[in-house]
């Protein structure tokens, strides 16, 4: 009996490696390009990918690595780097990206605010707030939503693909944030908090 637990727990260790082999070939590059256009260093996007793919092996345990998904990697790749930008703060190239995003969203940032820690239970109930506020949109504005901010297209090329004005797209993408910050009000973010989530998971 003994011996067979230690047959089967040898064969669960090669099936993990397996698994994780893929998973990790499956969704590195992905992945990188994420870390990348964040934090505008290789080195430093290498070194944030390595440390969490090392995560997930030593928690395999608590995520079965056959679970998991590239949605789901990618949120814990977003709550590392609010992590990273909170205990390592912001280097010009972020702060020049983060302009951007403020400015094209006609948001507002207090110079004076920083990023607040977010518990990783508190980010996942967020994350689970905004899934659910994006399947409630409106069929159309949702649509528009995903193709934005999911697939990169730009206004022009949304209003060309469903046959729309640049301006209904455009409001269509203002409304659709309005709603998603206007739900989040609930979790008691701070402007930059929110700013900060929606740049970092949208941008």
């Amino acid at each position: 009996m003994e011996i067979r637990q230690k047959e089967s727990t040898a064969s669960m260790s090669v099936s993990d490696e397996h698994i994780f082999e893929r998973l990790h070939a499956d969704t590195w590059s992905v992945l990188f390009q994420i870390a990348y256009k964040k934090l505008g260093d290789q080195d430093e996007a290498y070194d944030l990918l390595q440390e969490l793919f090392m995560e997930l092996w030593d928690k395999r345990q608590i995520y079965p690595l056959q679970t998991l998904s590239l949605p789901w990697l990618k949120k814990r790749l977003w709550f590392k780097l609010m992590t990273y930008f909170r205990e390592q703060g912001f280097k010009q190239r972020h702060l020049e990206h983060l302009r951007v995003f403020v400015a094209s969203e006609s948001l507002v940032l207090q110079p004076a605010e920083s990023v607040g820690v977010v518990s990783e239970s508190d980010f996942e109930i967020i994350m689970q707030a905004i899934s659910i506020e994006v399947a409630q949109m409106p069929d159309r504005m949702k649509e528009i939503f995903l193709l934005n901010r999911e697939q990169h297209f730009t206004i022009s090329e949304i209003a060309q693909k469903l046959g729309l004005s640049p301006n209904t797209v455009r409001n269509q993408l203002h409304t659709a944030m309005k709603r998603l910050r206007k739900s989040l009000e609930a979790h008691d973010l701070t402007a930059i908090n929110l700013t900060f989530l929606c740049w970092m998971i949208w941008s």
